[in-house]
């Protein structure tokens, strides 16, 4: 079986409720049925999300995301094979918000705590959602699967 990571960015459609912990019990539930890993990061405004797993199961979560009507203007930012995962033991990280930690964290690698998913460097968006899973652990939601 293939390793694929994809990488997708998306804006909260303000018209949806949002309930970010039923969000993640569902990521929980299913991606562990799945073999899916990955981070999502979300500021009350947009979603960044890394998804790891079998090839299909990454496809099949990836449109079902795009069909979901939380979601707005998705863009995929990248889908490839890969050798190993970012996150091999999170059936789903959660982090939160967009406090003064995370934004230092943003500018280590961006010229600007706003990403602009036309423009944005994935390997340096990998990067900060690494970093805020090793530095900020304490404080975000993790399931392990």
């Amino acid at each position: 079986m293939n390793l694929t990571r994809l990488v997708y960015y998306s804006q909260r459609n303000p018209s949806e409720s949002m309930d970010a912990q039923a969000l993640i019990e569902t990521c929980k539930r299913n991606n562990g049925r799945m073999n899916l890993t990955g981070m999502l990061h979300y500021n009350g405004d947009h979603f960044m999300q890394v998804i790891e797993g079998g090839r299909v199961e990454v496809s099949a979560l990836y449109h079902r995301i795009a069909r979901d009507p939380r979601h707005s203007n998705i863009i995929l930012l990248a889908c490839s094979d890969v050798r190993e995962r970012m996150f091999p033991t999170w059936s789903m990280g959660l982090h939160q918000g967009m406090d003064d930690r995370t934004q230092n964290i943003y500018l280590r690698y961006f010229s600007t705590d706003v990403v602009n998913p036309e423009t944005v460097n994935v390997e340096s968006l990998l990067d900060v959602l690494q970093d805020l899973s090793v530095e900020l652990a304490p404080q975000l939601r993790i399931d392990h699967g």
